[in-house]
């Protein structure tokens, strides 16, 4: 049903590959038909090859590590519903492997058993992310770029917020990831996260393990919960999971006109909710929230998305709005946000 290979290469160490035989029932789920395919998964694509493919081998450059066999009565002999082996615990509170970490240092409160999130309630959640190797490139005789080995990004701090009851907007996860690989560069202007943070000799952060915040957010998805972030397909895809569309909110997309440009965050927060964010640096606390808040506007201004005319002029706004400002938010000094605006003219008329 499955085999993983060993791909050698004396210069990088060789990578894993694997093949799957991917059954019936997705296919019959995804496109329909009755069918049975080989696919091959590394870290780049998924795509369906061959059978020989799958189950041939050659020691000097594709070593077998994996043979994987199933019986082939096993569906209509077992039950293979499949039970959530992860429990609501991975959420309570936890030791930081921070040496240094103190209480007053906490950013989050864990959730209590009796906030233990359901299906449909609403998360915000915001990641950051530090580069762990830079991008190789050559030029090629033409002049343009070509990649020979791209960025390799890791995530450095998770945080998540309580979508609704009394503490809404608290957040109950604020986890930095511990690394063992040399960070290149932090990207603090872009992700808040200093030299120090994700040491546990030094750092006063929460840090974790990319195995335990793995799993919180796993529960998070199966359980049913509702993300609400910005830019969350970017983030998903570089913290590598899968989460169902009808699970992600993210305000990129709630807040865009076809064919146009994305707007920031902190645009779109002093557009809508005059708010100044994302000052010195940016911080995910205040991000998670910020999408939260606009995700709340959406809904007001849409009328829970049943007045698609009226929401579409208030995006042409923004986007004329926009394009003046240079899609720049203005410092303190300078001019007032929308809302300030219009207050300020009712003063001047009074």
């Amino acid at each position: 049903m499955a085999t993983v290979v060993h791909i050698l290469d004396s210069r990088t160490g060789g990578s894993l590959v694997a093949h799957i035989k991917v059954g019936e029932t997705y296919h019959q789920r995804k496109e329909g038909v009755t069918h049975q395919q080989w696919y091959l998964f590394n870290d780049f694509l998924i795509e369906p090859i061959d059978k020989h493919e799958a189950v041939q081998f050659d020691m000097n450059w594709k070593v077998p590590a994996i043979l994987y066999y199933t019986k082939r009565n096993l569906n209509s002999k077992y039950n293979l519903n499949i039970n959530n082996p992860i429990k609501a615990s991975v959420l309570m509170a936890e030791a930081s492997l921070a040496r240094k970490q103190r209480k007053t240092h906490t950013t989050f409160i864990p959730l209590m058993l009796n906030e233990l999130p359901q299906v449909g309630d609403l998360v915000g959640l915001d990641a950051e992310f530090v580069t762990l190797n830079e991008e190789e490139a050559e030029l090629r005789s033409d002049g343009t770029k070509s990649t020979i080995k791209p960025s390799q990004m890791s995530v450095a701090r998770i945080t998540c917020v309580r979508g609704q009851g009394p503490n809404e907007g608290i957040p109950f996860i604020d986890d930095y990831i511990s690394t063992q690989e040399q960070v290149v560069d932090y990207l603090t202007q872009y992700s808040g996260i200093k030299p120090g943070d994700l040491d546990a000799k030094i750092s006063s952060k929460h840090l974790t393990t990319l195995k335990s915040t793995y799993l919180k957010l796993r529960f998070l998805i199966d359980i049913g919960v509702k993300f609400v972030g910005h830019g969350l397909q970017k983030d998903f895809r570089v913290i590598n999971l899968m989460v169902p569309k009808e699970q992600v909110l993210d305000t990129v997309y709630l807040f865009h006109m076809p064919r146009k440009r994305m707007i920031s965050l902190r645009f779109l927060a002093w557009y809508f909710l005059d708010l100044k964010i994302q000052g010195e640096t940016h911080d995910s606390i205040e991000d998670a929230r910020t999408a939260l808040q606009l995700y709340r506007k959406y809904l007001e201004l849409s009328k829970d998305g049943t007045e698609p005319e009226s929401f579409h002029k208030v995006l042409k706004g923004l986007y004329e709005k926009g394009r003046k400002m240079d899609w720049k938010v203005p410092e303190p000094e300078g001019q007032t946000s929308p809302k300030n605006a219009a207050v300020f003219s009712s003063v001047l008329a009074l």
